[in-house]
């Protein structure tokens, strides 16, 4: 394993030369935060191997990487062998066959039964699967679509320090992607695991950006803001200032 994993501290350094953040490179691949940190750390066996080789591909194809002998040491997991259950299956086929051979013929009324009744099986089947289809079509013909979230204005907060300050706490519910900018400079970038709290102070403006609205808690100055949204939905921007809150989702 020793080639694979210099190709993966090779895919840290390369984004790193590249300019790109650890959020900008989550957003380009679609790959989850944690997969990322684990190839560039080399903890593959963090990663489910089903999946492994294609992630290494995709962010190696991202950073335009040639990783293409370092994947040939991983090995593919293979399908479990299905030999000895298509053996039983035989066996039983061939116990049908005898004992089919030792009865005697079904009469002709018999098969008619038969038949009519899987034929009115198969038709009320048919009845209810075409049933639920209408019943589907109408609810989403009448079903209103749902409103989208729109950008909000939180009341202004007036701070406790004073005039010219203020004070963010802000506890993880949930794991969460974080970016921390204190009047324009970057503070903080990474994973902010459950349970964690942390506080951040500035004059004049505190943004945020936060891959789930919905896994944090944050108090302004000692006072709790609502709910940033019920669902798990990304926050483009969140700006504190003086003069109060605002939110683009």
């Amino acid at each position: 394993m020793g080639m694979i994993k210099e190709i993966c501290f090779k895919l840290r350094e390369k984004r790193k030369e590249l300019g790109y953040t650890l959020e900008e490179a989550v957003e380009k691949t679609k790959l989850h935060p944690s997969v990322i940190r684990d190839i560039e750390d080399g903890n593959l066996d963090n990663i489910n191997p089903t999946y492994l080789k294609g992630f290494i591909k995709i962010y190696a194809a991202f950073l335009d990487v040639d990783a293409q002998e370092a994947l040939g040491e991983l090995s593919v997991p293979q399908a479990p062998k299905v030999q000895r259950k298509i053996r039983k299956e035989e066996s039983y086929v061939t116990k049908i066959a005898k004992f089919t051979k030792i009865k005697k013929p079904i009469p002709p009324k018999v098969k008619q039964f038969i038949v009519f009744s899987l034929l009115g099986i198969v038709l009320f089947f048919m009845l209810i699967s075409a049933g639920r289809f209408v019943v589907k079509k109408i609810s989403s013909v009448v079903r209103r679509p749902p409103k989208k979230e729109k950008k909000t204005q939180i009341k202004p907060i007036t701070p406790q320090f004073s005039s010219d300050e203020i004070a963010v706490s802000l506890t993880a519910k949930r794991d969460c992607f974080l970016r921390v900018k204190v009047d324009k400079k970057v503070l903080f970038e990474g994973i902010l695991k459950k349970g964690a709290v942390e506080t951040w102070k500035a004059e004049k403006v505190i943004e945020f950006k936060i891959s789930d609205g919905s896994s944090v808690y944050i108090e302004v100055n000692g006072t709790p803001l609502p709910p940033l949204t019920s669902m798990r939905k990304p926050i483009k921007s969140l700006k504190i200032t003086p003069s109060g809150v605002s939110v683009d989702k």
